[in-house]
């Protein structure tokens, strides 16, 4: 296994800026455990009586407290019960959908009850770091709905040369009155952040996607996503278990779909962080495998040998045969990386 600035160099094949970065949860993670974990979710989300008892019942029986898993838990009841007999268990089946969907909106509140409050609670020289790994990329991909990277992407420092430019692709309406920034479906194509499952900034419009900004408004993102939820407003956010389900959703909003092409269009090389390479993200390595990258930089997380990392070798190693089936004559390569030597919060 070889450290983050080897798998840089080899991803890249030395040019940096041709090099795209896609990042997990484990990005939020290395901020704080005890606030973006499943198991930290699932613990606010019973305390506050955010997940209905059917779902509650399910998730401790399980063991599992991953709310996608949980999801797919009860989208294959569902399943299996409509297929033993629609009609005779219409009432359970209706009954479990309105759980997936309770749980998707218990996962959207409880990561706000949990999110930093203001941007200023994280040092500026944790800021210096994570921007010193993030500006080595000049493409973004996550599948995160926190506001950690948005905050990271929006620090500038007095003595910075060259302050990164960032575009989400968010412009202004010219609306007289408007709170938002509108993002421009006319012309993405500058656009080098992508949040591929959406964000707790981002909200449909009646014109369009619309992102909240503290500039316009002086109030903390967070409050304003809070006041979101309290008013029955949920965010753009992908949570669904499966990845087919997922793809389902992403299809029917022209930024996520936008940002996913963005990503199968990639050529050179890719560096993950942070991501399991589950199966409930196929969608996303599905759009690799369909693209043009060459090289693939994978991080893992503590020993190489536990259960987890050679699951997520296995899960890269696939990628290469899928790859090899899709286009013979383009060949995906993969080296891991130690994601300790990464310095972030």
């Amino acid at each position: 296994m070889i450290n983050f600035d080897e798998a840089i160099s080899w991803a890249s094949d030395g040019v940096e800026a041709k090099c795209a970065l896609l990042l997990g949860n484990g990005f939020s993670m290395a901020y704080d455990s005890s606030r973006f974990s499943y198991g930290a979710l699932a613990t606010l989300a019973e305390d506050r009586d955010l997940l209905p008892p059917l779902a509650l019942k399910v998730m401790k029986a399980s063991g599992n407290t991953d709310f996608e898993s949980l999801m797919r838990k009860l989208k294959s009841t569902v399943d299996t019960l409509a297929a033993l007999d629609d009609v005779v268990h219409a009432a359970t089946i209706n009954e479990l959908n309105a759980n997936v969907v309770a749980v998707r909106e218990a996962l959207a509140r409880s990561i706000a009850g949990l999110h930093p409050e203001r941007p200023f609670e994280i040092e500026e020289a944790a800021y210096r770091r994570v921007r010193q790994f993030l500006d080595r990329f000049k493409t973004i991909y996550t599948v995160s709905y926190d506001l950690l990277l948005y905050w990271a992407l929006m620090q500038t420092f007095d003595d910075s040369v060259n302050d990164r430019r960032s575009d989400d692709g968010f412009r202004d309406s010219r609306i007289d009155g408007d709170e938002t920034v509108l993002w421009n479906i006319y012309n993405p194509y500058a656009q080098n952040v992508h949040y591929l499952h959406g964000a707790l900034h981002l909200y449909r419009g009646r014109d369009g996607l619309r992102k909240i900004t503290y500039i316009r408004t002086q109030a903390a993102l967070i409050d304003q996503v809070r006041n979101q939820l309290e008013s029955g407003r949920y965010p753009l956010y992908v949570a669904e278990g499966q990845s087919a389900e997922k793809i389902q959703r992403i299809n029917g909003s022209a930024y996520l779909s936008r940002s996913l092409r963005s990503l199968t269009g990639r050529g050179n090389g890719l560096v993950v962080f942070g991501h399991s390479l589950d199966a409930n993200d196929d969608h996303i390595f599905e759009a690799v495998i369909r693209s043009k990258v060459g090289r693939i930089a994978v991080s893992l997380h503590g020993d190489p040998d536990s259960e987890g990392n050679r699951a997520i070798q296995r899960r890269t190693a696939d990628l290469v045969v899928r790859r090899q089936h899709i286009n013979p004559r383009n060949p995906l390569e993969y080296r891991f990386f130690d994601a300790s030597s990464v310095p972030l919060w």
